[in-house]
């Protein structure tokens, strides 16, 4: 297996109907957690990066023991720069060595938004590197960009056609009702819109805000198409709870390495238990 861009990961999820759980990982600890989970599954795995994770380690020291990583995976890893939206950021990380990027321009006009998803996507086709992008607006806080309720929008079907037309992109994520973040009182999604989306879109559709959602509301969104689904909140709270646990139930171990691994093994399991669930296996 070797270190890949989404596009071949995806089309099997979308033909197959099965979506790829992508997991955005803080360092090297929660990085090797996933891959190792999904190596054990035997199944693809997509590793994420926030703009602010990256810029706090900067672009060639996270790529140099990113990649390293995924090359010696068993399976298939896309390596994927979320919610970035500085264009001349996600093209850095496109010469950086990222096999994916999201440009998020969801907070700007429909035309502005072709216009820059455009500009990465031919940058990024020329270097193999797949491209996602977004319409409407995700409510909550993801990295520095923050939609508060009331001020999210769903994706507009319509607005949809002429986006998928123009950029040519390779993954797409339409704002259905999802949130960032955790949820916080009813989660209402917008099924109907997602299936329509699906029906028309060319290339595999991407689920943001996947932490928190109920068994029910997974399966249904990846029975109506959604082949990557997005999972951050719950990665930091298994790697920050891992450390509290651990510091609580051993406060005499002043040990970083088994800190390192207690903790490496809660984001494990989380991994785990997404990847199994969403791979739809026994």
């Amino acid at each position: 297996m070797s270190y890949v861009n989404m596009k071949t990961i995806l089309e099997d999820a979308r033909k197959n109907r099965y979506a790829v759980g992508a997991f955005n990982i803080v360092n090297y600890l929660t990085a090797k957690a996933a891959v190792e989970a999904a190596e054990e599954l035997e199944q693809p795995i997509i590793l994420q990066t926030s703009v602010k994770t990256v810029k706090a380690f900067g672009i060639s020291e996270m790529m140099n023991y990113l990649k390293p990583i995924a090359e010696n995976a068993r399976v298939n890893v896309a390596i994927h720069l979320d919610h970035s939206t500085d264009v001349d950021f996600t093209k850095a990380c496109i010469d950086g060595g990222w096999s994916s990027v999201m440009y998020d321009g969801s907070q700007l006009s429909l035309m502005e938004n072709i216009k820059n998803t455009s500009e990465i996507v031919a940058y990024a086709q020329a270097r193999n590197v797949t491209v996602e992008g977004e319409l409407g607006a995700i409510v909550g806080v993801e990295d520095d960009i923050v939609v508060l309720e009331g001020n999210h929008a769903h994706a507009n079907p319509e607005d949809c056609h002429l986006y998928l037309k123009e950029t040519g992109i390779d993954a797409f994520a339409p704002a259905v009702g999802t949130a960032h973040g955790v949820y916080k009182g009813a989660i209402n999604i917008d099924y109907n819109l997602f299936e329509t989306i699906n029906q028309f879109s060319p290339c595999p559709l991407v689920l943001h805000g996947g932490t928190g959602l109920t068994d029910e509301m997974f399966h249904r969104l990846i029975a109506l198409g959604a082949s990557k689904v997005n999972i951050s909140t719950a990665i930091k709270i298994a790697y920050c709870q891992g450390m509290v646990d651990y510091t609580r139930n051993y406060p005499d171990q002043n040990d970083p390495l088994k800190l390192d691994a207690f903790t490496k093994e809660q984001v494990k399991k989380v991994v785990t238990e997404h990847i199994r669930f969403f791979a739809l296996l026994d």
